[in-house]
């Protein structure tokens, strides 16, 4: 979701980190555990594992290099500053969790056993008529563009395995998200004021439930839901807008975050939480976890000693002067010690606070997202 501010952008790391701490928590055998047979995954730079990077394949994008991908700093899939990856994905591998394959990456069927990513860096939930409407003259991969590379998908899966779509989805676990914090991103880094931008929010929030309805309508019944970040505590948000005007932004001494930009972090997710609750009324036979990526992130920088993140506001990879990916930049020894890999995406440390928050507590309602493994999966 963070601001990709030019720059280039990680980061699968955080769906990498989920995948193998699912697999940990339901054991070797998804099969016969009844655990989902299947993810499909919808989102941003945060869960992008090489749409981008192949989309992009004759652009020149860096985002497929080191230090996002090969050598010291980051590993393998595309796209994923993921110091530790390679432990992540063998750990995948082990339980029966590997290979959720970016849509365009994958060529034959046997490349979505384990289910399909649709995300793409910069996404946002709205399409370019929403942006034209508002008067920013953009045309991004929006949420709109991955269901419609959805639907092509599972119109095939359901021919190839000669099942329903309902029978497809029914066992399967739908990530939606995190998406909607560039549809911000992009105003505030355009100057739109900032009340114009808090209005778009009803919209993306609607988004996102007119997405889970129709996914919903398809035969899915569980979805992973994540909120907003706490963006204000991105180091490129701080390098912008601090030394703009802190006092306007609203510098929090206690975090050294700009808390407007949290707050606003916060109306969203209210909006989005209130939303998803009416969905669970409207389907009760459907399981909705929302994903406090906020929660977990927070609990960081509120006390960041504690997990040995002590540089929680600074970057691992590049500076003011030379980003991260550019020829030159620089990379710290230690990334487990930084809050963010490149300014914009937290490092793996961070994912994994997010990620053992949701599985098992507390950043997760209405239950831990562990807990939504039933006996046998919903055909």
């Amino acid at each position: 979701m963070w601001l990709r501010g030019g720059h280039c952008s990680s980061s699968s790391l955080a769906l990498a980190v989920l995948w193998s701490l699912l697999a940990v928590t339901w054991g070797a055998d998804a099969a016969t555990t009844g655990c989902y047979t299947r993810i499909f995954s919808f989102g941003d730079s945060l869960t992008d594992t090489g749409n981008y990077v192949r989309l992009s394949a004759n652009g020149g994008t860096p985002y497929g290099a080191a230090p996002y991908t090969g050598g010291r700093s980051s590993a393998a899939p595309p796209a994923a500053p993921a110091t530790a990856a390679s432990s992540s994905t063998s750990s995948s591998e082990e339980f029966g969790l590997s290979n959720v394959t970016a849509i365009q990456v994958g060529t034959a069927p046997g490349d979505f056993q384990h289910g399909a990513n649709f995300a793409i860096i910069s996404a946002t939930a709205n399409n370019g008529s929403f942006f034209s409407g508002k008067g920013m003259d953009i045309n991004p991969y929006s949420l709109d563009t991955q269901m419609v590379w959805f639907r092509s998908h599972l119109r095939q899966l359901a021919q190839q395995q000669n099942q329903s779509a309902g029978g497809v989805l029914g066992g399967a676990l739908v990530a939606l998200g995190e998406i909607g914090g560039n549809d911000y991103n992009f105003a505030f880094s355009r100057g739109v004021p900032r009340d114009t931008v808090r209005g778009f929010v009803p919209a993306v929030v609607e988004k996102l439930a007119a997405a889970v309805e129709e996914l919903v309508g398809m035969g899915a019944r569980a979805f992973v839901v994540p909120g907003n970040l706490p963006f204000g505590c991105a180091p490129l948000y701080l390098n912008r807008f601090r030394a703009a005007n802190a006092a306007y932004w609203g510098y929090d001494a206690r975090t050294g975050c700009l808390a407007w930009f949290n707050r606003f972090a916060e109306y969203h997710n209210r909006l989005l939480t209130a939303r998803l609750d009416e969905l669970r009324r409207r389907h009760p036979g459907v399981t909705i976890v929302y994903a406090d990526w906020y929660g977990a992130m927070m609990s960081i920088f509120q006390a960041p000693g504690k997990l040995g993140i002590t540089n929680a506001l600074l970057t691992c990879c590049g500076n003011g002067s030379v980003p991260c990916g550019r020829p030159g930049c620089a990379v710290c020894d230690d990334p487990s010690t930084y809050g963010s890999w490149d300014g914009t995406h937290p490092t793996e440390a961070v994912y994994k606070v997010i990620a053992d928050g949701v599985l098992h507590g507390p950043y997760a309602s209405p239950v831990p997202l562990a807990k939504t493994c039933t006996s046998t999966p919903s055909k």
